[in-house]
C-alpha cells in the first residue's frame, strides 16, 4: 500500500488551531497506560467496521515487537473464540459496542472490563476509538488514503 496525496494542503495549513488541539490530544492520550498489543488489535477492528483502508491494513511495528501477531486479527470477529486473553477480549467487545451499539455493552461486561483496566485505562481505549475515527477520515479528506489494501509496517 502506498499513499500518494492529492493535494498539499494539510490540516495544519486549513486550521492551524485545530491542529493544534489535534496534537495536543495525541500528547494527552498516547502513548498510554494500556498495553500497545491491545491498542492495536482496538484500532484495526475500528478500521474495519468503519472500512479505513489505513486502520485496517496498517502494522505497528512497535506494537508487533510487543507481541502482536498477525494470528490475532482473525480473532477480531469472535474475539471469544479464538484463543485471546480475556483482558484483550473484552477490550474488543468495548470497542464493538462502542463503535456499532452501545446498548450491548451489558452490566457484566462493565464487571469482567473493570476486573482487568483501571478507570484511567478504560478512559484512554475509549479516547482511542475516538481518535481512530476522525483520524482516518482526515487522512482520506486530506487525500492520503492508501491505494490499495495491502498490509503495511510502521
Amino acid at each position: 500500500m502506498r499513499s500518494t496525496p492529492r493535494t498539499d494542503v494539510t490540516l495544519e495549513d486549513v486550521a492551524p488551531e485545530l491542529a493544534a488541539a489535534q496534537a495536543r490530544f495525541m500528547e494527552v492520550a498516547y502513548p498510554g497506560a494500556v498495553d500497545l498489543v491491545t491498542r492495536e488489535l482496538l484500532r484495526i477492528l475500528s478500521g474495519r467496521l468503519s472500512h479505513c483502508g489505513i486502520c485496517r491494513n496498517l502494522r505497528l511495528r512497535a506494537a508487533i515487537d510487543r507481541g502482536f501477531d498477525e494470528s490475532m486479527v482473525s480473532h477480531l470477529e469472535d474475539p471469544e473464540n479464538g484463543g485471546l486473553p480475556e483482558r484483550q477480549q473484552i477490550a474488543l467487545r468495548l470497542a464493538n459496542a462502542f463503535l456499532t451499539a452501545p446498548a450491548n455493552f451489558s452490566a457484566e461486561d462493565r464487571a469482567v472490563m473493570e476486573r482487568h483496566f483501571t478507570a484511567e485505562q478504560i478512559a484512554e481505549l475509549l479516547l482511542d476509538l475516538i481518535r481512530f475515527r476522525p483520524g482516518s477520515k482526515l487522512t482520506v479528506a486530506s487525500g492520503r488514503e492508501p491505494e490499495s489494501d495491502e498490509l503495511v509496517y510502521a
